[in-house]
């Protein structure tokens, strides 16, 4: 998706004008930190239910730059986590690497059963 992904989406579908407010760097971010969904209708001051309703589309921009915060979060942890597990110097980053790829594999199976070849 590219970064007007979110305006464009808000013409394409004559969606609400607060949606026009919200950048992707913003939903990357508070995904990274961990919010809820719910509470993005908080911050950004908008209906819940109108803004889980643009979330829930199949193809919003809203849950993929969301969803794409929480991932690069993680990805950068683990990262961090895997240099410092390689150098054998710290025994809990070994541990908490390791609890991280436990996680992420548990999720990807737990997609495969439930979702099989539908991308979520």
């Amino acid at each position: 998706m590219k970064e007007d992904a979110i305006v464009r989406f808000h013409q394409e579908r004559n969606a609400p004008d607060w949606m026009k407010k919200i950048t992707d760097k913003e939903l990357e971010q508070l995904g990274a930190i961990g919010y809820k969904v719910e509470q993005l209708a908080m911050y950004f001051n908008v209906p819940k239910a109108e803004f889980m309703y643009y979330y829930s589309l199949a193809d919003s921009p809203i849950r993929y730059y969301y969803e794409r915060g929480k991932l690069v979060q993680q990805a950068k942890e683990g990262f961090n986590m895997a240099d410092a597990a390689a150098s054998g110097d710290n025994a809990t980053q070994a541990q908490r690497f390791d609890k991280l790829r436990r996680a992420v594999k548990f999720q990807n199976e737990v997609n495969e059963i439930f979702f099989g070849d539908v991308q979520v």
